[in-house]
């Protein structure tokens, strides 16, 4: 049984998202608890609706997320952007976590208004485990796909510049054999023809 817990194990940090997973769910565990310990704390001490408690303590989990996910999970990526860019990705990773607040606050409101299931507990289970569950692997689809895209390089940003200078003498030197200038050939098979004094005319 450990043999194959421990191949387990390897395969799973030999897979190429394992990095990324696990920053992403080290940011998550982040969020999550933020979200969960404010949820509780205005549930206990103050007389607000369950979706309003939860849609507070998500918007406190949202902002840990995304400096999390944008300085550390995805930084590679978040350098890639254009400063002209950043408030657009800003954007779509609101709507992103709007979208998991929303199944979240889903689960809840079914357990809750539909169910019946209104304890501490009960409200406990349907938002933070079941509704968090949920929430968690489409925020993590939405991050890699939405909001940090990878970007591929372009050739000449993929291209040391060592190359990029020799192909460029390349094409310059190419251009001017083709319009015959600098080839030796060429010097030699030209005519030129000569006056009597053996000059050229």
């Amino acid at each position: 049984m450990f043999f194959l817990s421990s191949s387990l194990l390897r395969r799973i940090k030999s897979h190429r998202l394992y990095p990324e997973v696990s920053k992403f769910a080290v940011v998550g565990g982040l969020g999550y608890s933020s979200d969960v310990i404010v949820f509780n704390i205005l549930r206990s001490t103050t007389s607000l609706e369950p979706l309003l408690a939860k849609a507070l303590s998500l918007t406190v989990s949202t902002l840990v997320a995304f400096v999390g996910n944008r300085q550390w999970t995805y930084r590679e990526r978040a350098v890639d952007v254009r400063p002209a860019k950043i408030p657009m990705q800003g954007l779509i990773f609101i709507a992103v976590n709007v979208m998991g607040m929303l199944i979240q606050m889903g689960f809840l409101w079914f357990s809750h208004y539909v169910l019946g299931f209104t304890s501490l507990l009960a409200d406990n289970i349907s938002g933070n485990i079941l509704g968090m569950a949920v929430a968690t692997a489409f925020r993590f689809w939405g991050y890699r796909t939405w909001v940090f895209r990878h970007t591929p390089p372009t050739a000449a940003e993929a291209e040391p510049d060592g190359e990029s200078a020799i192909r460029e003498v390349g094409a310059v030197h190419n251009a001017s054999v083709s319009a015959g200038e600098g080839d030796p050939m060429w010097e030699r098979s030209t005519y030129r023809p000569q006056d009597h004094a053996g000059t050229d005319r």
